[in-house]
């Protein structure tokens, strides 16, 4: 409790956009324009295709680590999470030992499946490709940008932003839980939500199943939301009560 209080004191939610927002977004709006204009998606995709030893089709795809162990077991692996998360909310209703952390548990999973849900959506609204759907690489599709049109009648891709990878950097919001409960011990749920998601990223580009943006979009999604969360489960309502506390002091 004394950690909660230390760390929100005079936390305003632009204080804390500030802190915690802005310079991460803005870091990723001047990498992804980098991205745009040096067309480091195709290419680089095209780098790893190449490596493969790739000529119509990515011989990664269905491999054992990429495919069974990276991709299949990478997904149960975050959907056990999920599930442990659901256990110990529910257990906190029984066990004093858990109690205290039922608000920041039930944050996590409401911020991983958040994360998880953007994602998905951005995949129904936008008409990004796979790589293993692009003509140069095997497939029957053209490759198009984010920020560009596709021509009369080309057929929509469904692989924006990255689903798999979005499953991993999901859990950065780890780091907003251990900041409440245990700060020095913040950073290593960043990392974790951080690495995790690389790992799935990497695998997905050498399955040919997601472009580089694809990932640090998944990313940004990820951060934001699990950013702005925060704010509502434990700085909002704190702040309210603070004001108030203030009002009633001064006589306001």
């Amino acid at each position: 409790m004394l950690n909660h209080i230390k760390n929100n004191v005079g936390m305003t939610f632009i204080s804390f956009i500030k802190g915690h927002l802005l310079m991460p977004l803005l870091g990723f709006a001047v990498l992804i324009l980098v991205l745009e204009l040096t067309d480091a998606d195709i290419n680089v995709a095209r780098i790893v295709f190449n490596w493969q030893g790739g000529i119509d089709s990515w011989p990664l795809r269905g491999y054992w680590l990429t495919e069974n162990l990276l991709h299949v077991a990478g997904r149960n692996l975050v959907i056990l999470l999920a599930l442990t998360l659901l256990l110990a909310v529910g257990f906190s209703f029984r066990f004093d030992t858990i109690r205290p952390y039922r608000k920041g548990l039930i944050y996590l999973f409401c911020s991983v499946l958040t994360s998880v849900l953007l994602v998905r959506v951005g995949k129904n609204v936008t008409h990004m490709t796979c790589p293993w759907d692009v003509i140069e690489f095997g497939g029957s599709m053209m490759h198009s940008s984010l920020f560009a049109r596709l021509p009369a009648g080309a057929t929509f891709g469904q692989c924006f932003p990255g689903g798999h990878s979005s499953g991993g950097f999901a859990w950065v919001a780890t780091y907003y839980v251990l900041r409440e409960y245990y700060p020095r011990y913040a950073k290593t749920g960043l990392l974790f939500g951080i690495l995790l998601g690389i790992v799935f990223g990497v695998a997905q580009e050498l399955r040919g199943a997601h472009f580089l943006s694809h990932d640090l979009w998944s990313l940004a999604i990820a951060w934001t939301s699990a950013s702005l969360l925060y704010y509502g489960f434990f700085l909002w309502n704190y702040n309210i009560k603070i004001h108030k506390t203030v009002d009633i002091t001064c006589g306001c």
